[in-house]
């Protein structure tokens, strides 16, 4: 199902409809995407299940043998499966040593995932499975992560955005109905 977190809003759907029997902006939304990239049609509105959304999130771990070790673990899963994730690094690495420092619901969870993993590869980080560590002289520290996973997600919303307008525009072109305009 589209929704609304592919556009990057966060907006509750009870408070997306409208007055009367009008569809809300998830059926229209939901209808208009449906033809703009030629699917079949849904008989009756689909509801939207928060259940399905994916949520990309990384925790910060503080290793007491090696303070001056640098970790983040990065993570993908939908809302339900989050608590076990957290109960999961907390019980491998100490509860007061690991915490949550970014959490974002994403279209792909996995494509995010694999996308902050190869950047910071490139940097030369250590990235095994779903841990990052930075090498030992690095300056980066929680806020600079933060702020450069955040970047990543930004251009990872803006090539999703501009895609849909792509497709958008190509549907306008060949499918707008009116007549050419007259010349006198």
């Amino acid at each position: 199902m589209f929704n609304s977190v592919l556009l990057g809003l966060e907006v509750d759907s009870c408070c997306l409809s409208m007055a009367g029997n009008r569809p809300n902006l998830e059926d229209k939304l939901e209808k208009y995407w449906r033809r703009l990239f030629y699917l079949q049609p849904n008989a009756e509105p689909t509801p939207l299940d928060p259940c399905t959304v994916e949520y990309f999130g990384v925790f910060s771990i503080s290793d007491p043998q090696a303070a001056g070790r640098k970790l983040w673990c990065i993570y993908c899963c939908r809302k339900p499966e989050i608590a076990d994730v957290v109960e999961s690094l907390r019980q491998k690495y100490g509860k007061k040593n690991v915490y949550e420092i970014y959490q974002k619901p994403t279209f792909s969870g996995v494509g995010f995932r694999k996308i902050v993993k190869d950047y910071f590869s490139e940097l030369k980080w250590l990235a095994s499975g779903n841990l990052l560590e930075a090498p030992p002289n690095s300056y980066y520290n929680d806020e600079r992560f933060v702020k450069t996973v955040s970047d990543l997600h930004d251009k990872e919303q803006r090539r999703l955005f501009d895609y849909i307008m792509v497709q958008h525009d190509w549907f306008k072109r060949y499918n707008d109905q009116k007549p050419p305009p007259s010349r006198h």
